[in-house]
């Protein structure tokens, strides 16, 4: 850690004295994200570039080796504080947070009196980041913070706690100050939309834009992938933490490998209960059929997914995740692989089941008779891609992309 802080202040003193292109329009970002598994903030970031914004983004960077100044697509990218792993401790978690925090309000303090930034896009959780923009802010610039996960609800979760409990309380208020602090709000549901207005947002100044991908990245797929002389993949890729749901459909596979005896699950990405899932498989003794991977780069996901025939988003109706679209859902969705996907309130809200093969969540018996009936039916998965091509075409970033950029325009020009 003492490394970490020694290389931090060594960049500092370094950006202090480097000069950067000049542009009438200028734009970061923040997020306690690392860079690299943000389709999101990738999104937002290349859309302003094309809007003819100079860009930059503070975030987290793998590892203390990795370079802390990088860049990508033409963005310039302050990876201040390494993320190596999630954090299996609440200590760990918050420290590594508030540590991010005051770096991140540093060095968005100096950039902002250089830069002379027209915007900040802070994205949560946790709501509290809003406030690295205060010296923005105060220098003329618009805030907005985009809300990808609702902060009470996602802590009541993590934290296995009541709403009751004091701590929401606080949280709670942080979302409403931060709210108020922040000239608009985005976040990704409606359902948390009217959660938001209802305690903490003005309905005039809280937007929502899907968590579609970007698609000139995820393009969907021309050919047809044959089921019947190969494996049949399913994918999952994604957190591996509860709320997530990739223990149901472990519990299914027994299930599915008797029906489907060259079925092939593979896994991608990290989290807290990976090596749990990984014991799993051995116990049970899937003969290979059940492959962890490491969780890859948002850019390279359209190569890995082409070779999936059904993706899984098995998301459990728990009190943060009923209310939420999973991404994996529309970037399966974008590239044109079939889906089946946990009934939830959000998921049935914007899905219906002539686009999406839906379960029962938590069902390990409906998630495997859902696979089934798919494997078995080559024009009902033809038709659900069919049908989600339409509502990509509808909700996709192509379209929702026009709202941020009405956002950002109201907010800049007051049009």
């Amino acid at each position: 850690m003492a490394l970490q802080h020694r290389n931090f202040l060594e960049f500092f003193r370094n950006s202090i004295t480097n000069n950067h292109k000049t542009s009438s329009l200028r734009a970061c970002f923040v997020y306690y994200m690392r860079f690299n598994n943000s389709a999101l903030l990738y999104r937002e970031a290349k859309a302003l570039k094309e809007r003819g914004f100079d860009v930059d983004l503070i975030a987290l960077r793998n590892t203390r080796k990795d370079r802390i100044v990088q860049s990508f697509d033409g963005l310039k990218l302050y990876c201040i504080q390494a993320r190596p792993d999630a954090e299996k401790r609440i200590f760990q978690y918050f420290t590594r947070l508030f540590s991010f925090f005051f770096k991140a309000t540093i060095l968005l303090s100096v950039l902002a009196i250089k830069r002379k930034y027209r915007l900040i896009h802070i994205t949560a959780p946790p709501d509290f980041m809003v406030f690295t923009a205060i010296i923005p802010k105060l220098l003329g610039a618009r805030v907005i913070l985009d809300i990808h996960d609702i902060s009470p609800e996602f802590f009541m979760e993590k934290l296995q706690i009541k709403e009751s409990r004091s701590i929401i309380r606080v949280i709670k208020f942080i979302e409403n100050i931060s709210s108020r602090f922040a000239d608009h709000v985005i976040t990704v549901t409606e359902h948390w939309r009217k959660k938001l207005v209802s305690r903490s947002v003005a309905p005039s100044k809280c937007s929502v834009l899907l968590n579609v991908p970007d698609e000139d990245l995820f393009k969907p797929f021309s050919d047809d992938k044959p089921f019947s002389n190969h494996s049949f993949n399913l994918f999952y890729h994604g957190s591996l933490e509860d709320y997530f749901g990739v223990d149901t459909l472990l519990e299914a596979m027994p299930i599915i490998k008797q029906h489907i005896p060259n079925v092939a699950l593979h896994i991608y990405g990290s989290g807290r209960l990976k090596e749990t899932f990984e014991r799993f498989a051995i116990d049970k003794n899937f003969d290979g059929a059940i492959k962890f991977h490491n969780k890859v780069p948002f850019y390279k996901l359209p190569e890995i997914l082409k070779d999936a025939h059904l993706g899984i988003v098995p998301t459990k109706n728990s009190n943060f995740s009923d209310d939420t679209i999973s991404m994996k859902s529309l970037e399966y969705i974008s590239l044109g692989i079939p889906i089946v996907i946990s009934k939830t309130a959000a998921h049935h809200f914007y899905f219906d089941s002539s686009m999406v093969k839906f379960f029962e969540p938590e069902n390990e018996n409906d998630l495997a008779m859902s696979v089934i009936s798919l494997h078995k039916n080559e024009e009902e998965r033809k038709c659900l891609v069919r049908n989600s091509q339409i509502f990509i075409e509808k909700y996709g970033w192509n379209q929702s992309k026009k709202i941020y950029f009405q956002i950002i325009d109201h907010l800049l020009n007051g049009s």
